[in-house]
């Protein structure tokens, strides 16, 4: 064999090795993040106490006036943070400008307590007091169990 292909064969290898080592990173990075991920298809769920999981919900961006906010009845749960993951992935790279970028908002949770809640999301367009906007207004109820 000559010393070329040895060349090139290591480099393959090199390149498949340092791309798996990084595309399993990112997983574990979005699963310690996230958690496993709900969304509207899936309005009754089950978890395991001490797990970490999200609701995800589709959004348009806070630049043309789309806002969700969370609500969960019960200590069952506890509240984790909302972030916004950008759809494009150039805004993932750079930050989007201000305000900007739609994609989708996940409201994550650990499972404190045996039982079972319900976490409701409400969302608005361009606040929820407008009444040329309040017809898109809508909210989504999901259904924990914490096991």
């Amino acid at each position: 064999m000559s010393r070329f292909v040895r060349i090139v064969g290591l480099l393959v290898v090199v390149v498949v090795v340092l791309g798996g080592l990084g595309w399993g990173g990112i997983a574990l990075y979005r699963h310690q993040v996230y958690g496993a991920v709900f969304t509207e298809s899936q309005l009754s769920v089950a978890v395991d106490r001490g797990d970490r999981f999200s609701l995800a919900v589709p959004d348009r961006g806070g630049s043309i006036g789309d806002s969700w906010t969370a609500q969960a009845a019960g200590d069952q749960v506890t509240a984790q943070g909302k972030r916004t993951r950008a759809a494009a992935l150039v805004d993932r790279v750079r930050d989007p400008l201000l305000g900007g970028g739609g994609g989708t908002t996940f409201f994550s949770y650990d499972a404190a307590a045996a039982g079972t809640t319900s976490i409701t999301l409400s969302y608005c367009f361009q606040g929820c007091d407008n009444p040329a906007t309040k017809g898109q207004a809508r909210t989504v109820t999901w259904n924990v169990t914490v096991r």
